[in-house]
């Protein structure tokens, strides 16, 4: 493939055209098609960038990253010294490995920073904020994502899109540290940024956050709403795996509703989601919880057996946020199979990884502790007093804290161990 230097730069540039208007049209797959046909044809100088933005956002919605991301090295590496291309080439880089790996991600960031900075191109340089902030979301590091967000918060952006942009950095620092509030009223701004802009595909991707949201939140119904709304848009803007992930948040919101069973026959139906690997890791994570608390014959194999190879694709792309959960859910598994040793042992690895996990790992531990361990372990009862008082610590930041401590089921599991859901649940402060 080429940049522009070989090849025919103005056929590719006809299929440059011919890719962004079917991006625009919602037929991503045909865009991939255009675009891959553009970079193997080579495209003059001037409109490199062009042709690493849409192409990028093609790959994401089809899932193929790492094809993308082999042309944008090659890219960068022969690309003239013109600071507007290198600035859009390193953007593209940057929100093309946030699909495969975030510690790379990190590590591309303040070069990507730098460069837009230098060509002025703001809209580069808030998309490559919100990358990062994400990218240290999921690393499990929320100093580094407040301080994306805050470079977000503090700069002055004049287009729309760069403003969509800074309020995503800011919603992913709210998310790492557990202020669900902040969290929904930063994804419903987004989202309602992508509408006034017209981009279906992000509004499909800010109403699965505000579906996730509300599921932490306590409210289910609110949750299912949006993750439809998430699947119908996505699906006619060819956001392949938004729409993939949104069946995932249905399925999840109807289990959190009472109904595992349906839901369960629902995670069956997802389609694979392999190609985005931070994807099929929460896709895991969420399938595995809900088989271990559905308790079925057989199902503490399978979710041992989802968790486990979970694990292998979170720690190769750096999903370090989900470890925790997840080791969480092989040590109630292989407990439950009668394997105390080995349930222990993953207990441990749980531990392990708590120092990076999310807020809501931190619940998944200690119920995993509270069913491995003996009713008389002092470990078992140090662990479900704290996590009890985190969650009514918690519950009393909340606008509904019933909601919270009853209509979200790991938390009530984890205050019914601990002495039951507290008739006088605390008010919002």
């Amino acid at each position: 493939m080429s940049t522009g230097s070989k090849g025919d730069a103005p056929a590719g540039e006809a299929l440059l055209a011919d890719g962004e208007a079917a991006l625009a049209a919602g037929d991503s797959e045909r865009a991939f098609d255009f675009l891959t046909r553009a970079a193997e044809a080579g495209v003059n100088p001037n409109v490199v960038h062009r042709l690493a933005t849409a192409f990028a956002t093609a790959g994401r919605y089809q899932n193929r990253h790492s094809d993308v991301l082999a042309w944008i090295d090659r890219s960068i590496d022969g690309a003239p010294h013109d600071r507007i291309i290198r600035a859009g080439l390193l953007r593209a880089r940057v929100a093309v490995c946030r699909q495969l790996d975030l510690k790379r991600v990190l590590d591309l960031a303040e070069e990507a920073l730098t460069a837009a900075d230098e060509a002025g191109h703001e809209e580069a340089y808030a998309s490559v904020l919100a990358h990062a902030a994400f990218a240290a979301y999921r690393r499990g590091d929320p100093r580094a994502a407040q301080e994306f967000a805050e470079r977000a918060r503090d700069r002055a952006f004049n287009t729309p899109a760069a403003h969509y942009d800074a309020v995503r950095s800011q919603m992913f620092a709210a998310i790492t540290l557990g202020d669900l509030e902040k969290e929904l009223e930063l994804a419903v701004k987004a989202r309602a940024l992508a509408r006034d802009q017209n981009r279906p595909a992000d509004v499909a991707n800010e109403s699965n956050n505000l579906a996730e949201a509300y599921l932490e939140l306590g409210y289910p119904t609110e949750a299912l709403r949006c993750a439809e709304t998430s699947v119908e848009v996505a699906r006619e803007a060819g956001h392949v795996s938004v729409m993939v992930f949104g069946h995932v948040l249905i399925a999840a919101a109807r289990a959190e509703g009472g109904d595992i069973d349906h839901a369960l026959e629902e995670f069956d139906k997802v389609g694979p989601i392999d190609a985005n690997r931070i994807f099929a890791v929460d896709f895991a994570s969420t399938h595995a919880y809900w088989l271990l608390e559905r308790n079925a014959a057989g199902y503490s194999q399978r979710a041992r057996e989802i968790a486990e190879r979970a694990i292998e694709r979170a720690e190769s792309a750096g999903v370090v946020n989900r470890l925790t959960g997840l080791h969480a859910n092989v040590a109630r598994a292989l407990g439950r199979e009668g394997q105390d040793e080995r349930a222990r042992d993953a207990l441990e690895s749980a531990r392990l990884a708590a120092e990076s996990a999310e807020p809501r790992a931190q619940s998944l531990l200690a119920l995993a502790v509270a069913e491995v361990l003996p009713v008389s372990a002092p470990k078992r009862r140090v662990a479900l007093r704290n996590a009890r008082a985190a969650v009514l610590r918690a519950a009393a930041r909340r606008e509904d804290p019933s909601a919270y401590c009853t209509r979200v089921r790991l938390h009530r599991r984890i205050l019914e161990l601990s002495g039951g859901v507290p008739d006088d649940l605390p008010n919002a402060s």
